[in-house]
């Protein structure tokens, strides 16, 4: 029983370790699914920019449970993997808080 819970508690603090981590890392071309992007209205513009018209393409409904990675896989090469550098650059940048300005010399 005492080997269980501890089984059962280092599981869990893994899995937390690991929603962790992809919070700080915020989202990913790599893990998050397309929808999730496009439900955040910076994700939504950074994939219009990116790849525009792909949350109006006629196939949407089918891949935007899919991550970009994964549908790149099936793309027969649309999906390069610059256009998902591009992609993932603009998401970093969205998720990078803007800095404040820095105290001005008189």
């Amino acid at each position: 029983m005492k080997r269980s819970l501890i089984a059962g508690l280092a599981s869990l603090s893994i899995a937390l370790a690991g929603g962790a981590a992809l919070a700080a890392n915020g989202k990913s071309v790599d893990k998050t699914p397309i929808a999730v992007l496009a439900a955040d209205p910076a994700g939504k513009a950074v994939l219009e920019k990116e790849l525009p018209g792909i949350t109006r393409h006629p196939a949407y409904w089918w891949f935007k449970g899919k991550t970009l990675r994964q549908l790149q896989a099936m793309s027969r090469g649309m999906l390069s993997d610059e256009k998902l550098t591009a992609v993932q650059r603009g998401l970093d940048a969205a998720q990078t808080p803007a800095q404040a300005p820095g105290p001005t010399s008189k």
